[in-house]
């Protein structure tokens, strides 16, 4: 290990092949462990592990049916969660590579058609009812790549003919978030998922007793790979919520969490922010949190400020002290693979810039170079990379892409900056979200949190960004209430106090005016492009 290197040891075997063993070992037992969703409407259902097979079973018999072949690529955009995971495994029992597209998306018809399109039109299924695009249905190959509707595969019979996989097969196609052409499409294979999977679960003293609780969706990562499938690895509780309905009433996510007995759950940092900017609603409430040890905090930059007075306003129903733990990882990595305990490696002052994110967990190492790709001294910004078991191999059919995104020694380029310091990595920023003004250099992500301590801004909806010729820009979303006197100067105001800069442009927007991905991140590139392009109409 030197300065800019860090080592996560040895991958842990996880005593499986391939992601189906995993359903078939969790179907077996004989427990009360399985999956509970909760719906739109805050409806609840549930679906044991021997169900989600059998209904798996029976999706993989209509698609058989269909003409799918193993090895084939087979997009899912199925709104329902409980038959976007029957279709899921379906795939991955029947030896098809499963490539889930969100359904939620504002623009999910047209999303589907630039991805079965720039993917050379494979096999799509849908959910039931679910619009399709004009021009998707108009192409005269649609109707023979339709497999079916969910609704409809699950009235075959089951078909318990798994295919045999290796472990270097690829499991899922991972579709990056954030572009408005074709997503890249992420390959991972079963050793990669299984390796990380099995880490974290050392790492963080996860097993069958587990009881966990995801609001992302299953589309993504971190609610896919991250979640579910490490608790079909794991056999034990699953609880699963929609994005909308906890960001309808952040509340509810703490409301699930005591009433479902959860220990392990996770979103990115903005959630932890709402909840604190309903401080003023948690009186009365009977929640105990005293179970809940395990709270994984990543996918984007992690603000101390938000991560201490979270901790503090529920300390009060039991939450423990050390539950928070900050992490690094993308869907490059299969998720999450570095991580550690909040309260152990931050600083308890109130001023900190970046939040470690801590030590690779086993079967990743991580390393920081310069712009040459040289080792860089310890302590000192660089450009992060990764590598090991879960590293994916590349993307799908994007060799230009692969080229770019891989060293010559087979590193990944993760696109972050980063330090080691002290045995611990932190990751300060994307490399796309540097702000450089003058002689200050800061993140669109220090701006926003600086925007967002103001009480007349509404959490989670600030942006950011340089347009134009190297101008600063900050769009923010009021509250219902705004002050008297001027808020664009009262922003100003505070960039210029906290970041050493003023900003040029600063616009009010409304909510939906916020370019996000599915699971809350900002889009900024969006945001400036549209603001750029207003201005030279």
């Amino acid at each position: 290990m030197t300065g800019s290197l860090l080592d996560g040891g040895p991958a842990v075997p996880p005593g499986l092949d391939t992601l189906g063993e995993a359903l078939l070992r969790a179907a077996r037992s004989d427990g009360p462990e399985g999956i509970r969703f909760i719906h739109q409407d805050g409806t609840e259902s549930s679906l044991g592990y021997r169900e989600l097979l059998d209904d798996a079973a029976r999706i993989l018999a209509g698609l058989r049916a269909g003409g799918a072949r193993p090895g084939q690529t087979v997009v899912l955009q199925v709104g329902r969660d409980p038959e976007l995971l029957a279709a899921f495994w379906a795939c991955v029992l029947g030896g098809f590579v499963p490539m889930p597209v969100s359904a939620a998306a504002a623009d999910a018809p047209s999303l589907l058609h630039r991805v079965w399109q720039g993917y050379g039109r494979p096999w799509v299924v849908t959910g039931s009812g679910q619009p399709v695009a004009a021009e998707t249905v108009a192409d005269p190959r649609w109707a023979g790549a339709l497999l079916g509707d969910t609704r409809a595969l699950l009235g075959h019979a089951p078909d318990r003919s798994w295919h045999r996989a290796a472990p270097e097969d690829t499991a899922v196609l991972l579709l990056t978030s954030g572009s408005t052409g074709v997503p890249k499409a992420v390959v991972l294979t079963h050793r990669n998922i299984l390796s990380r999977t099995a880490a974290t679960a050392l790492a963080n003293r996860l097993g069958r007793a587990t009881r966990s609780f995801n609001w992302m969706a299953l589309d993504h990562v971190g609610g896919l790979v991250m979640f579910h499938v490490r608790d079909v690895f794991l056999g034990c509780h699953q609880v699963h919520a929609r994005t909308a309905w906890v960001l309808a009433d952040p509340l509810r996510w703490l409301d699930a969490v005591h009433r479902h007995r959860i220990d392990t759950t996770w979103a990115p940092n903005f959630a932890f922010g709402l909840i604190n900017d309903r401080a003023g609603r948690l009186a009365g409430r009977d929640w105990d949190l005293s179970r809940l040890r395990y709270i994984m905090n990543g996918g984007e930059a992690i603000r101390g400020r938000v991560v201490r007075r979270f901790l503090e306003l529920l300390a009060p129903f039991g939450l423990p002290g050390d539950a928070m733990h900050p992490g690094w990882g993308m869907s490059e990595t299969s998720a999450g693979v570095v991580d550690c305990e909040f309260t152990a490696v931050t600083a308890a002052g109130a001023d900190d810039r970046h939040v470690p994110a801590g030590r690779p967990q086993p079967g990743t190492a991580v390393r920081v170079v310069d712009d040459a790709g040289e080792p860089v001294p310890e302590g000192t910004l660089g450009r992060l990379q990764a590598g090991g078991a879960s590293i994916t191999g590349g993307y799908f059919r994007n060799p230009a892409q692969n080229r770019q995104s891989f060293t010559p020694d087979g590193w990944f380029k993760t696109g972050d900056l980063a330090r080691i310091e002290g045995g611990v990595l932190t990751v300060t920023g994307r490399a796309d979200d540097l702000i450089q003004l003058g002689e200050v250099t800061c993140y669109g992500h220090e701006i926003e949190a600086a925007v967002e301590e103001l009480d007349f801004v509404e959490p989670s909806f600030t942006v950011a960004c340089l347009v134009d010729d190297d101008q600063l820009a900050v769009f923010y979303h009021p509250r219902a209430a705004a002050p008297g006197g001027d808020p664009a100067r009262a922003v100003r105001a505070r960039v210029a106090e906290r970041l050493g800069v003023e900003p040029a442009h600063v616009l009010e927007v409304a909510r939906e005016e916020i370019p996000k991905t599915g699971i809350g991140k900002l889009r900024r590139a969006q945001l400036r492009d549209r603001f750029e392009a207003l201005r030279t109409a």
